[in-house]
């Protein structure tokens, strides 16, 4: 069973966390403490800054981070760190995720059930502007009940 657990990570510990991160050429797209099975698990999602994510970077971005975050010892129990990227497909959730996902193709739904395919043409901490067909439409994320990237074959 798979629970997500209510964290906050302190300021100035995520800030040197992205900075590390960055080192790599990469972005910190995520951040969450969850539980499977008993297990606590840090989970590290990031972005490369050019190019794919792959595995050989998670594994240089979990090598350069995991001896920061034993110093740190935020989290008191014992937990795994898992370093990935955040996927194909995914949804997209805070404002963080939509700026780190301008010109990705998704399918979004607001609170009033109305869904539309759009691309990500920009995003900032009150909303998201997207680009339509003929037009683009700016949508406050207090109106988004759901968006999820498109993966095309």
């Amino acid at each position: 069973m798979k629970h997500k657990l209510s964290y906050e990570l302190d300021s100035e510990i995520q800030s040197e966390l992205e900075s590390l991160i960055h080192s790599c050429e990469c972005k910190l797209y995520d951040i969450a403490l969850v539980r499977e099975n008993e297990v606590l698990i840090l989970r590290i999602s990031i972005m490369a800054s050019k190019g794919s994510t792959t595995l050989e970077l998670c594994t240089k971005v979990s090598e350069i981070i995991s001896p920061f975050l034993d110093v740190k010892d935020f989290i008191k129990d014992a937990y795994h760190l898992e370093v990935s990227s955040p996927g194909l497909e995914r949804v997209l959730k805070i404002p963080r995720h939509f700026m780190l996902s301008v010109g990705t193709k998704v399918l979004v739904c607001t609170i009033d059930k109305s869904e539309l395919e759009a691309t990500i043409l920009g995003a900032d901490e009150e909303g998201v502007e997207f680009g339509l067909e003929q037009s683009s439409v700016r949508i406050p994320y207090a109106e988004l009940k759901k968006v999820k990237t498109i993966f095309e074959w």
